[in-house]
């Protein structure tokens, strides 16, 4: 559960890396993307499957059913919402992470036009 909670503060707050200009920011974008097809293919985290055989090794009767992320948000933040509606606020929230990005790009081509080298 502890990966789970690192990645999902990473792909909430990953955009501070972009505004500190780090190269972090590229693997905030490729986490971005990787949540994008995840939830609209409708498949679980790879975490989850991890969570659930380490659970297994230790007590079989503790694995959960279903994602990580529908079980911990629906239970903390969307009680009694189906997973589709949780799996849409995900995709909502990836675009507009996405839309701040290229935003971001467009001004940073603005402010630091290439520099050509001449020979």
């Amino acid at each position: 559960m502890g990966i789970h909670v690192v990645w999902i503060l990473f792909i909430i707050l990953g955009v501070v890396f972009a505004y500190k200009g780090s190269k972090i920011a590229f693997l905030h974008v490729g986490g971005l993307l990787f949540s994008l097809f995840l939830n609209i293919s409708g498949w679980y985290c790879p975490l989850t499957y991890l969570e659930n055989f380490l659970l297994s090794l230790c007590e079989p009767s503790s694995v959960f059913p279903g994602s990580f992320v529908a079980r911990v948000l629906d239970t903390l933040i969307y009680p009694d919402l189906p997973e589709k509606v949780i799996r849409g606020g995900q995709v909502l929230f990836v675009c507009f992470y996405m839309l701040f990005y290229l935003n971001y790009y467009r001004k940073y081509k603005a402010i630091r036009p290439s520099i050509k080298v001449e020979h």
